[in-house]
């Protein structure tokens, strides 16, 4: 028996940085097999290229062997459907489904293709899912897999340079495409006391001194190190009402860039892992932003500095990959022994 996992290649961000960083993971430490799923035009494909195609993606697969499939491929629920059901003709094939995005709950102009994606799921065997939120919403809509593994927070394996200590210094980080509307606030911050620092170049819009431009950073160990030099909070914030209820299902991918950083988060009190933040001592769980700026406004050097120790702990386990290792391990282990 191998375990085989699905890896995104020919899309650039977030997306694919995620499933890249977990197949890295899961060859290196736990040797699992790798198969590289490319993002492209489908609809070039007609059916007889698109079987061909998948079957060369699928052509280290044999019977009896575990596939996890990173979902989604970003090449459309039809792409995903056709391999599903090409890894279905193997003779004792077992598919786990690693949910990092669900695109109709992303985006409301795709919310008409959720049942579709459920039934996808569905043909899994094990299901690894962001937060309990996200399987309760899940089985309500019509998920039936029974086999279920958490996957509570990211991994963000940079590398940090520890000469450079977290200040204390009454300043919130925001890093994000601060022109975004679903980021809206940021170009609406109004708090003199508290400076925003934001992830854009300098002339991306006009700001007054309550607002930093700290530079765009395409490589993530420089960005890391950047919010560990400036200090003070990482901010994890939509005002956005449909953004802001995905945030509560799923995984976000800034609060482990900010805690493997180093620096202490500020989150909604909504969002999954705001009670683990909160009973670790790593930021603030808030409900809005006035609360969030009074509690940066309020905190003292001491009650900083012990956050910063906690934050240290907890960053070698982000830094060091053990969340993915431990659900890639738990869901392998539970599809055989339970």
């Amino acid at each position: 028996m191998r375990v085989h996992i699905t890896n995104l290649y020919g899309l650039g961000g977030t997306a694919a940085e995620a499933q890249q960083r977990v197949t890295e993971i899961a060859q290196n430490s736990l040797h699992y097999n790798e198969l590289g799923v490319y993002r492209y035009q489908v609809d070039s494909d007609s059916p007889e290229m698109l079987r061909t195609r998948i079957d060369g993606i699928i052509a280290a697969v044999g019977w009896n062997d575990i596939v996890i499939f990173q979902s989604p491929t970003w090449n459309g629920i039809t792409f995903d459907e056709r391999l599903m059901l090409q890894l279905s003709a193997y003779k004792g094939l077992k598919k786990i489904f690693f949910i990092h995005d669900i695109p109709p709950l992303m985006f409301e102009e795709n919310r008409w293709l959720l049942k579709r994606y459920i039934s996808l799921y569905n043909h899994a065997d094990l299901i690894i899912l962001p937060s309990e939120n996200m399987a309760d919403y899940l089985r309500a809509e019509g998920l039936t897999v029974s086999k279920i593994v958490v996957q509570k927070m990211w991994d963000f394996p940079v590398s940090i340079d520890f000469s450079i200590n977290p200040q204390f210094k009454r300043v919130i980080n925001f890093a994000g495409a601060a022109n975004k509307d679903k980021f809206s606030f940021v170009k609406e911050w109004k708090y003199d006391t508290v400076k925003l620092l934001v992830t854009a170049a300098e002339g991306d819009w006009q700001h007054d001194e309550k607002v930093e431009f700290i530079g765009w950073f395409r490589d993530q160990n420089r960005l890391a190190n950047a919010l560990r030099g400036n200090g003070g909070f990482g901010l994890l914030w939509t005002e956005h009402e449909y953004t802001k209820e995905y945030m509560k299902l799923c995984a976000c991918f800034k609060v482990s860039l900010y805690l493997a950083a180093g620096i202490p988060v500020i989150v909604h009190s909504s969002i999954p892992e705001a009670s683990t933040i909160v009973r670790k001592n790593l930021g603030f769980a808030v409900t809005t932003l006035d609360e969030a700026v009074d509690k940066v406004e309020s905190i003292t050097e001491e009650q900083y500095g012990q956050m910063i120790k906690n934050v240290a702990e907890f960053g070698e386990l982000v830094r060091g990959g053990f969340f993915t290792k431990k659900l890639l391990t738990d869901a392998v282990f539970n599809l055989l022994y339970d």
